[in-house]
């Protein structure tokens, strides 16, 4: 996700669910957004120190992620800017993922832009990729590695506006096929995304088509690295898993992928008029009784000018998210600890400090209160 124009697929509600929501939900959820005013709370960092110790390696069983030892665990961490941009604007350094470590991320997806990865090459690129896992490891601090594309994979449609999505069945089979074996033996390299954004245009994209594709990736990835867990995402931008109900993944052991913003189900005015928990639990959260689910991408940002209609919001949006997730059990990556004036909702406003935005305040208290319990 990089600031482009998001159409998410309204969620389909009876008129019994509807009305039961909207006299139950009245007054949550449609309050204008607040102008803010107050000074952004100062958040302490938690001076993580370098770790000697591997991480335990994960594994699926039934709708939990869990170690080696059986424990479960509910990860919270960070996007980071796309790999290869911060490698190119120098910020790809220790200290970045240090003081995203005394954030309290525990988890770090790491966005691979296809057109990036072309532009450096194999070799290079997957040089890049082996020092920013080689700095999660040693902050101890698991890792997604994410194929950042979106679009309709299967019938080769992209947003030609920008051409970092764009990919091909090749390409990205043989990015995995890589990774795969790359980091087998690297347990803090626990998911694989295997595309970012999954879409159509015009209705070009059925769920069932992009089930099937997703698992012959995931075969290729399992027969290099069995104790791989790859993370499937939705359609409508990794917002809608609705038809997963009538056609489930072959493979095992995967978790789900899923992303929202405050504009979710925006395209449709009954939608909107729903408090968003309504919304995910429809269109994904049904899932969690069954599946380990993460989201890979959430944020707001009041004051927003990329996208207003798909971003703007209060913290208060972030306290119905990050509650939503604790109560089902859900691990989650804030977007986006990054700051360029391209990509929306930064968690920081500049390089030299790292200081907090309103929502990198927010998420920061977050990620520090769950590690300090």
């Amino acid at each position: 996700m990089t600031g482009r124009k998001k159409y998410y697929k309204a969620a389909i509600f009876s008129p019994v669910v509807l009305c039961l929501a909207m006299v139950f939900f009245t007054g949550c959820y449609n309050s204008p957004i607040q102008p803010f005013a107050e000074a952004i709370p100062e958040v302490p960092d938690l001076n993580i120190s370098v770790s000697d110790n591997p991480l335990p390696l994960l594994k699926v069983k039934g709708n939990q992620i869990v170690t080696s030892a059986g424990r479960r665990i509910i990860l919270k961490g960070m996007n980071i800017g796309d790999l290869l941009d911060l490698y190119d604007q120098g910020h790809l350094t220790e200290d970045y993922f240090h003081k995203a470590a005394d954030w309290g991320a525990g988890l770090i997806r790491i966005p691979v832009s296809p057109g990036n990865f072309r532009k450096h090459g194999d070799e290079d690129s997957f040089k890049v990729l082996d020092k920013a896992v080689g700095f999660c490891e040693r902050y101890g601090m698991y890792v997604i590695i994410d194929w950042h594309s979106e679009g309709d994979l299967i019938h080769n449609l992209f947003d030609k506006t920008y051409n970092g999505f764009i990919t091909s069945r090749e390409e990205m089979s043989a990015f995995w096929k890589e990774a795969a074996s790359r980091y087998k033996d690297r347990p803090a390299v626990a998911f694989y995304e295997i595309f970012n954004e999954p879409h159509g245009f015009d209705n070009s994209l059925a769920w069932k088509d992009w089930r099937d594709f997703a698992d012959g990736i995931i075969d290729q990835i399992y027969a290099v690295n069995p104790r791989a867990i790859p993370l499937v995402s939705g359609l409508a931008y990794a917002s809608d898993l609705r038809d997963f109900r009538s056609f489930p993944l072959r493979n095992k052991g995967v978790a789900l992928a899923v992303h929202i913003y405050p504009g979710t189900y925006m395209k449709s005015s009954t939608a909107a008029k729903l408090p968003p928990e309504t919304n995910w639990t429809a269109a994904w959260g049904y899932l969690c009784k069954d599946y380990p689910i993460i989201i890979t991408e959430f944020g707001f940002d009041r004051n927003d000018t990329i996208e207003p209609s798909s971003f703007k919001e209060d913290p208060s949006w972030g306290e119905k998210a990050v509650n939503f997730a604790r109560e089902r059990n859900i691990s989650w990556t804030a977007f986006v600890f990054y700051k360029n004036k391209y990509w929306p909702m930064p968690l920081f406003s500049d390089w030299k400090t790292y200081k907090a935005t309103e929502a990198g305040a927010f998420f920061k208290k977050e990620l520090i209160g769950e590690t300090s319990n």
